[in-house]
């Protein structure tokens, strides 16, 4: 499942997302560099058939928890 991002540090947030996304690609980068989120983000929501359809666009934000946010909102997956 999505995790709501607003009480987790990117990193924490970022780790839960690659062990979910995962199980269907296999091929989730880990974030490493909490200013370098967009780019991880980015690679999160590449694929439009398993997730990008409706995503945000990581680098319309400077705040990676409103990316988040909205990332949240908009997808309707189940883990």
């Amino acid at each position: 499942m999505i995790l709501n991002p607003y009480y987790m540090d990117i990193i924490d947030w970022a780790d839960n997302m690659n062990q979910f996304f995962e199980i269907g690609t296999g091929t989730m980068m880990k974030l490493e560099d909490p200013d370098e989120w967009q780019e991880w983000a980015m690679n999160l929501v590449g694929d439009p058939d398993e997730v990008g359809r409706d995503a945000p666009v990581p680098y319309d934000f400077d705040d990676w928890r409103e990316w988040g946010s909205l990332f949240f909102l908009t997808q309707d997956l189940v883990g």
